[in-house]
């Protein structure tokens, strides 16, 4: 990984690095070529000058010719003198004399403007020197030069080998660069997941923290916000598995000490048989009420594929379950009223809203008082269907109110026991409620009842209608 990003690292910072050099070089070879020209230019000043005084008064002199060949020399130049007629009047490379010779800047010298320029298509100067007369009025002719010269020629060795060095050096410092970089970024990435490792395999119980980056941080905390919440769930599992445990066990062990009691009495007489199986009867039935609970939670934990949604009339759903909880109602002598505020008809699985209103239902009248009333009315509030169910039953200490939706949590042992609960009917609730996107919410005063409100959309939305059967 760490080459990689050295190698990524490289690429980003060298891929200008071209277009900068070549700007640098740009700006170098324009200073070097002004300066050579400068340089030029003063030199041919100074043959101009010796030109005016004596060329065109003895255009035979050999010493007038020698010294343009010299300066011609000096920057391996061609180096030609024109006249006002535009006729060469002396070539230093002695091919075009007395030849005609026409361009602008020639013209323009001849009016008394100097010129000079760098070509860098093909790496050339060129000046153009008015030669003036004796008077310094009069322009008797122009000096023009040009030389082929490359950028690397204007500049001297020691200072390509200086351009060369800086160029390594920059170089050198970025594969410098880019390997602390690197380290900079691997050391705290493999630090966390060494730490991750860890944590994986049960060896680090501390959250995990590597700050170095915001990125490192960031994933640091997400981390530690599964790590924490796949906690929450293992101690839940292990907390449910427990309890499974010891409700299905509680039953069975009743049975057996009846039975073990039934076997040591041979001659126990009819009416303790009767009772004693009756008791295992009903141990028999608490346990079947157990097992069908957890099938329910386990096909309601199905999240997809479970919802079967129709158009359920919800005021014949409710009065339906009133009429089948009626018998347990009249055992307890409690009186069931439903209030209808209109007719509710809604999209939603009838299966697992029924289950959910069946167990809220039977609660309220299980642990109702004596004589006791229940009240379940059902209304419209925006666009969801609102179910309540009110009783004055024994009610729920506000300390447990907020748990009393945990599997096999009961607010009295003895008495949830005593009615048959088995401690899930809540769970089944709020498991059925919420996936049909709906709530459900209990208020309720110690001693003196307790209300239940369920609200699901009018329009239930599923990503799938079709699956198994509860």
């Amino acid at each position: 990984m760490r080459m990689w990003i050295i190698l990524a690292f490289l690429l980003v910072s060298l891929l200008p690095f071209p277009f900068l050099a070549r700007i640098a070089f740009n700006a170098y070879e324009k200073k070097t070529s002004d300066t050579y020209m400068s340089v030029m230019q003063g030199e041919g000043h100074l043959l101009a000058d010796k030109l005016s005084s004596g060329y065109f008064w003895n255009k035979q002199s050999e010493e007038m010719k020698g010294l343009i060949d010299q300066y011609a020399n000096i920057y391996h130049a061609r180096t030609v003198v024109i006249d006002p007629s535009l006729r060469i009047l002396h070539d230093s490379y002695g091919t075009d004399t007395d030849h005609i010779m026409i361009e602008k800047s020639i013209l323009r010298a001849l009016d008394g403007v100097e010129s000079h320029k760098y070509n860098k298509s093909d790496h050339s100067v060129e000046t153009v020197i008015p030669i003036y007369g004796s008077d310094q009025k009069t322009i008797n002719a122009a000096l023009w030069t040009r030389c082929s010269v490359s950028f690397y020629d204007m500049i001297q060795k020691d200072t390509r080998d200086f351009i060369v060095m800086v160029l390594i050096a920059v170089c050198v410092a970025l594969v410098i660069l880019a390997y602390l970089f690197a380290l900079s970024i691997v050391h705290p990435i493999r630090k966390l997941g060494r730490q991750m490792d860890e944590a994986a395999h049960g060896l680090r119980d501390q959250e995990i923290k590597v700050s170095t980056f915001n990125e490192t941080n960031d994933i640091a905390y997400a981390f530690n916000l599964l790590k924490n919440r796949y906690e929450v769930v293992d101690n839940s599992r292990k907390e449910f598995v427990a309890n499974v445990s010891h409700e299905l066990k509680t039953p069975i062990t009743s049975m057996k000490v009846l039975a073990e009691s039934l076997i040591q009495m041979p001659d126990a007489p009819s009416e303790l048989y009767q009772e004693f199986m009756h008791d295992i009867v009903s141990q028999l039935d608490r346990e079947t009420a157990i097992i069908d609970d957890l099938l329910a939670l386990v096909k309601l934990d199905r999240r997809t594929g479970t919802l079967h949604l129709s158009d359920v009339n919800i005021n014949e759903m409710l009065e339906r379950l009133i009429k089948q909880l009626g018998p347990l109602a009249h055992v307890k002598d409690v009186s069931v009223t439903f209030e209808s505020h209109r007719n509710v008809t809604a999209r939603v699985d009838e299966v697992k809203l029924s289950l959910a209103c069946m167990n809220v239902i039977e609660n309220a009248i299980k642990y109702n008082r004596e004589s006791g009333s229940i009240k379940i009315s059902l209304d419209i509030e925006e666009d969801y269907c609102v179910i309540t169910c009110s009783d004055t039953g024994l009610g729920i200490p506000q300390e447990d109110i907020d748990k009393v939706f945990e599997r096999f949590y009961r607010v009295d042992k003895s008495h949830s026991q005593q009615m048959g609960g088995s401690g899930l009917g809540l769970a089944i609730v709020r498991q059925a409620v919420e996936m049909q996107d709906g709530t459900v919410s209990i208020d309720s005063t110690e001693g003196v009842g307790t209300v239940v409100t369920i609200k699901v959309p009018l329009v239930v939305v599923a990503g799938s209608e079709e699956g198994g059967q509860m």
